[in-house]
Formats: C-alpha cells, structure tokens, sequence
C-alpha cells in the first residue's frame, strides 16, 4: 500500500489512513488495508458494484504476468 500520493485521498482512503497509528508497523497497517478493501469491494457487490482487484506480483506490473502478452511474444 505504500505506493499511494501522499495528497489528494478521496475520502474512503483518508479514513483509512487516519487509522495508520494503531499498528506497529507497516505491515500490519498494509494487512488490515488490504482486509478492509476486501469487506468493501463485498459491500459493493451487494448493491450490485462490481470491482476487482489484482495481485501484488512483487511490484513487477501485471503484464509481466499476463498469459496473454507471453502468448503474443512467441
């Protein structure tokens, strides 16, 4: 999650950083981070808002994973 400005957070985000000073470190912020979203995404999805996260692939960007784009290298 550290990847986020450091200006401009739209109001879900603001909250949710808000509450970085009860964890220890960063990690644990960036587990509950991710855990909350998580609720989120399935609150949405319950008034019928789709989202979809993708993974985390070690910072490296998701085309370096797609099948797709290996396919279209051979």
């Amino acid at each position: 999650m550290s990847a986020y400005r450091a200006h401009n957070h739209g109001e879900l985000m603001s909250f949710l950083l808000s509450l970085r000073p009860r964890f220890e470190s960063q990690e644990e912020f960036d587990i509950f981070v991710l855990s909350e979203l998580r609720r989120f995404i399935k609150d949405l999805h319950s008034m019928d808002i789709e989202l979809t996260m993708r993974p985390n692939f070690g910072g490296q960007p998701i085309s370096h994973h797609s099948v797709t784009e290996k396919l279209a290298k051979h």
